[in-house]
């Protein structure tokens, strides 16, 4: 069973479901258990947000009147606050600055006809999964976490930046704000019960990264095993083409030189990406090269500013073949982020001969083949960023090389049929370690 907070909109929700897809391949019954069901794949189930009782069963069908209605401005808030309102004690959580999930029904919703042998947990964020759960479930079956980012080590951020207060217990936080948002600063205790609960617990946890996993060994996650295990991309999907056909087929110029960016919900109120970063990095090589024919394409955000040409915002782009064709279209992968982690975008484009330009932070570096694949600047450094970018126009073939050399890498790091063996092969190191004297009921 994998469990994330949804299962399309972004890295971690389309890891967790290229994972569901290889571990069924290998013969294994799997199955995807998500807060918010965005797609219409059989084998993943919206978990059970509201459970018995009248006033939950009309805060429900409220909620199913609002899913026929189109997406509409508010349709997500309005779900929000039925789901607290269907259990008060979420109402206490949210204005209290509590964001470890109040799902009482979270032990049941996994103990039904259908019991998995391993669960294998993605992103918990989003009141949908209750972080105590985990100590009665470790110790029933084999659970396994992948970290896509540090909350599960902070009072409340996806990534502390520039904050050392998660080594100390959080508390007067200086950002409220930024993702996951909590409305006070309840920081300190949800570390405080982070804690407790992870005590309580027999976890393993794997991160994409070192990075990640030296943050997790300097935290007060204690697992029980732990490894770093790539992400994963689909190599049938994401391969190198025929750059002027892909150009050709997406009505782009045949001979520009064209970067590309990639992230879902593209935007600069982003508090992680650095969106800002790339287009100033772009405008100012666009300034010093105004004979170069650049070319920006943003996907993840549109539509483009009509005074601008050069830019191309096709939107998102939830056909991973479609978005294959762009990175196959493009000579260089622009990646700018204040925080992350082992960004999908990168190992995608490397794996279609893209070679990549990317800020320097958190795992990214691990993910250039040492160098051989592309080019890291400072983070928040645009100045350094169209530098760099300069220098790639002046030395196309460089570029090439970098593509080529990223395409190889690609197939021998980021396969996504090696990252689900090295999971499936761990689940069965884990479940003979645990030991069926060891295993015990879930109470119903």
């Amino acid at each position: 069973m994998l469990v994330n907070s949804n299962d399309r909109g972004g890295g971690a929700s389309r890891m967790a479901l290229d994972l569901l897809g290889a571990y069924r391949a290998a013969g294994h019954d799997a199955r995807m258990l998500v807060g918010d069901r965005r797609g219409d794949q059989a084998d993943v189930e919206e978990c059970d947000h509201y459970g018995p009782g009248a006033w939950a069963d009309l805060c429900a069908r409220a909620e199913s009147g609002l899913r026929r209605l189109p997406r509409v401005r508010g349709r997500a808030r309005a779900m929000a606050w039925l789901r607290r309102s269907a259990i008060p004690a979420r109402w206490a959580d949210h204005l209290l600055g509590r964001d470890l999930g109040h799902a009482p029904y979270t032990r049941r919703m996994l103990a039904g006809a259908w019991r998995p042998d391993v669960i294998h947990l993605h992103n918990l964020t989003g009141d949908f999964f209750d972080l105590a759960a985990l100590a009665p479930l470790s110790r029933a079956m084999t659970v396994i976490w992948t970290l896509h980012d540090a909350w599960a080590i902070t009072g409340h951020c996806a990534y502390p930046i520039n904050c050392e207060r998660w080594r100390a217990g959080c508390g007067s936080c200086p950002d409220l704000h930024r993702p996951p948002a909590i409305m006070r600063d309840g920081t300190a205790a949800n570390y405080a019960r982070k804690g407790r609960i992870y005590a309580a617990s027999r976890l393993a946890v794997a991160t994409p990264s070192q990075w990640l996993m030296g943050l997790v060994e300097q935290s007060q996650l204690r697992p029980w095993q732990r490894r770093v295990i790539a992400n994963g991309v689909d190599l049938a999907t994401f391969r190198p083409g025929d750059r002027a056909a892909a150009r050709a087929a997406l009505g782009l110029p045949r001979d520009a030189f064209i970067c590309i960016f990639v992230a879902y919900g593209a935007s600069t109120r982003n508090p992680y990406k650095d969106l800002t970063t790339v287009e100033r990095a772009v405008a100012l090589a666009a300034a010093q090269a105004p004979h170069a024919d650049l070319r920006f394409i943003c996907v993840g955000r549109g539509p483009a500013r009509d005074d601008d040409p050069q830019v191309i915002a096709p939107g998102y782009i939830a056909d991973q073949a479609r978005l294959a064709l762009y990175y196959q279209a493009a000579d260089l992968l622009l990646h700018a982020t204040r925080a992350d982690n082992a960004p999908c975008v990168i190992a995608e484009a490397l794996a279609c001969g893209t070679a990549v330009l990317a800020t320097d932070v958190g795992g990214i570096g691990e993910m250039l083949g040492d160098g051989r694949c592309g080019w890291l600047v400072p983070g928040g450094d645009a100045a350094a960023m169209a530098l760099q970018l300069l220098a790639l126009l002046a030395d196309r073939a460089s570029v090439e090389r970098a593509g080529q050399s990223g395409a190889a890498w690609a197939a021998a790091h980021y396969n996504l049929g090696r990252q689900a063996g090295a999971y499936l092969d761990w689940f069965a190191e884990l479940r003979a370690a645990y030991g069926e004297g060891e295993q015990i009921e879930l109470q119903r």
